[in-house]
């Protein structure tokens, strides 16, 4: 069985709505309800975890009765925000995905929980389609074989105990990771594997981002 743990206490700048994202109406639906039914309707999800700020909690709150939802703060970083969702995780397994990433597909998440009885960490990726290279100063230094190259998404999913023990160890090491994986990778010397996804998990960042998924939902 599996915990998820959504990770939603952003503020949503980038968008320049005037308010979080996640509250951003699709077809009369909010992106984090969009994300949160995914594993709602999912019975081997026995708890959902959602990380907010301290302004956004009480709206939430409003919009799902089902007792499987929980709630906690969250901290001045994703990474904190994380941990704090962490602390409540009870399952042996935990996916760990962004809020603002409504169009999940459900095969993905089937590829995600086969992939992770046999490994301590998996993440879904979609590959590079474009040309990638290495520069500086507004120069190229060398291309980079695309073949080579990962686009990291969420959901990702983890040894609930493992990845607690790392979010640890990075607090005692003051060390600053932006997503989950990198943290697992560095911190335990840990593998992680990959499922490949696609590039409608979009996640909503920009209002470009906002008229994709307006298309996509």
């Amino acid at each position: 069985m599996y915990s998820a743990v959504i990770v939603a206490a952003g503020s949503g700048r980038r968008t320049k709505l005037g308010y979080n994202k996640i509250f951003y109406q699709i077809n009369g639906i909010t992106i984090l309800e969009y994300t949160i039914n995914y594993f709602l309707k999912d019975s081997d999800f026995k708890e959902i975890i959602v990380v907010l700020s301290k302004e956004d909690i009480s709206q939430a709150r409003a919009m799902f009765s089902d007792p499987k939802i929980k709630y906690v703060l969250g901290g001045s970083t994703r990474q904190k925000s994380v941990f704090n969702g962490l602390s409540l995780v009870n399952e042996d397994r935990v996916f760990i995905h962004d809020g603002a990433r409504p169009n999940i597909k459900r095969d993905h998440i089937s590829k995600l929980k086969q992939v992770s009885r046999n490994s301590n960490a998996v993440v879904l990726f979609s590959k590079a389609r474009d040309s990638v290279v290495e520069y500086s100063d507004g120069k190229i230094n060398r291309y980079i074989d695309r073949d080579l190259i990962g686009l990291i998404q969420t959901p990702q999913v983890f040894n609930s105990k493992l990845i607690k023990k790392a979010h640890s160890l990075a607090i005692n090491n003051k060390n600053y990771y932006t997503d989950d994986a990198s943290l697992f990778v560095n911190e335990l010397n840990e593998k992680v594997s990959m499922v490949e996804g696609d590039e409608f998990n979009i996640k909503a960042t920009t209002k470009f981002d906002l008229i994709l998924l307006e298309e996509l939902l």
